[in-house]
């Protein structure tokens, strides 16, 4: 999978940006651009053997198809020309009724700063209240800045801090963000 996009007008990549439930045959690209992205962006705010066990343990192609086969996480992937260029996943929260969890959401570095951001993430909030759901919420790294400060322009707000323990002596310290869907 190519890390870079050949240069395009911004309107052609408008044009041409759309989000899509991901089939099977899509789960490759997930977790080529998990890899892709994780090992670009998250130096710096997790170390590198994280990173592994983390793409590991989330983005492995047998992990996705297993959730797939599950119901799992409900991916969907945003595409520009029809190629895969980010991926979210969002489902409904186990222990709180009207909430959607976003559990993912990644797109290529190049396309940031285009607005393709914010249409993707209004596609997500569409999605969730379509399936009548109030509220949605996400994780992310309390060192991950830049995300941390677009889920404030999307209007998340901080609901809390957590520290989890994820196996082989990693913890995820994260923030827990939401906002209303109303």
């Amino acid at each position: 999978m190519p890390n870079a996009p050949s240069p395009q007008p911004q309107a052609e990549i408008h044009a041409s940006f759309r989000v899509d439930p991901a089939v099977e045959a899509d789960l490759e690209a997930v977790s080529h651009l998990a890899h892709d992205i994780w090992r670009r962006h998250y130096p710096g705010i997790i170390s590198r053997e994280q990173i592994e066990y983390m793409l590991e343990n989330r983005y492995a192609p047998a992990r996705l198809r297993a959730e797939a086969a599950t119901g799992g996480r409900g991916y969907v992937v945003a595409r520009v020309n029809g190629r895969p260029v980010g991926f979210a996943a969002l489902g409904a929260a186990d222990d709180a009724p009207g909430e959607a969890v976003l559990r993912a959401f990644y797109l290529e570095p190049a396309y940031h700063g285009q607005g393709l951001g914010r249409r993707f993430m209004d596609d997500l909030l569409a999605r969730a209240r379509a399936r009548g759901l109030q509220q949605i919420s996400l994780t992310v790294n309390r060192r991950n800045i830049k995300a941390i400060n677009f889920y404030f322009k999307a209007g998340y707000h901080i609901r809390s801090a957590v520290d989890i323990g994820i196996g082989r002596g990693f913890t995820l310290n994260d923030f827990i963000m939401a906002r209303r869907l109303s």
